[in-house]
Order: structure tokens, then sequence, then C-alpha cells
């Protein structure tokens, strides 16, 4: 299930270039996206809706970053990381692209940078080991 609606979507971003019908795919694959670098914590925790309100709308708006990001740079060339090499047309020459530089993976080009940025300072991407003799324990330990 997505943890965006188009109508939640369309509050966020306005008119989306992709139609009403389309979305659901979208938004499905962002969700699945969000599971995955947020370790399925959401899903271990109890749920979306066991979520407190701000993690929600925090996990929304990761979302919605995620299917603007698919829909901008094309949901295949995302998810496969195949960005076309270069290519001349007359005197023009364009070499890469967008995702082309850097050192990322494949797997780095598909995360939308604004979805990342919104939750990793959530515990939802928290990355540290419990152990038991905390001093501190994290009070979102085990979503």
């Amino acid at each position: 299930m997505a943890y965006i609606t188009y109508d939640q979507y369309l509050d966020i971003y306005g008119e989306p270039p992709i139609d009403g019908t389309e979305f659901p795919v979208y938004a499905g694959l962002a969700s699945d996206l969000i599971d995955s670098i947020t370790q399925y914590r959401i899903k271990q925790g109890g749920g979306f809706s066991a979520l407190p309100d701000w993690l929600q709308s925090l996990v929304q708006k990761a979302t919605a970053a995620q299917v603007l990001y698919f829909s901008q740079l094309g949901l295949e060339t995302v998810l496969t990381g195949q960005t076309g090499q270069s290519f001349t047309v007359g005197k023009v020459s364009v070499s890469g692209g967008a995702l082309s530089g850097g050192n990322m993976t494949s797997a780095q080009l598909m995360i939308s940078p604004l979805a990342k940025a919104l939750l990793e300072q959530t515990p939802l991407m928290e990355r540290s080991v419990h152990v038991c003799s905390d001093r501190y324990l994290n009070p979102f330990w085990g979503i």
C-alpha cells in the first residue's frame, strides 16, 4: 500500500506530470523504496498508522518527493540506472547527464535527494546498533 494518495500529492506539489491512472504505480514503487531505505522499520513497527503524526507527515512528503523524482527523470532511467552515455546531433554533443556523473551506484541514483534529506534525521533511518547497556535508549528503537 502506498504511503500517499493522489490528492495528498496534489496538495504538496500541485498538478503532477503524470495522470491519476499512472499515479498508483509511481506511488507504490516510491513507497517500496521508502521501505527499503528505512530498513522496513515502518512495517516492523506496526505500519504507517502506528507512526506519530509528525513522522507520518515526513514519510508522506518523502514519498511525494520520490514520486516527483520518478516522474521527472523517467521511471525506467531511475529503476535501471541506465543513463544514455553520450550522443551527438549536428555540432552539439552531450555526454552523460545529471545521473551519469560522480561515484554514485545505480542503487543510490534511485533515491530522491529530497526524500533522503527528509528522512535521514528521523529514527526511521537510524543506522546505529542497539546495545543493551546503552545509557539513553532511543525511544523509537524497534520501529
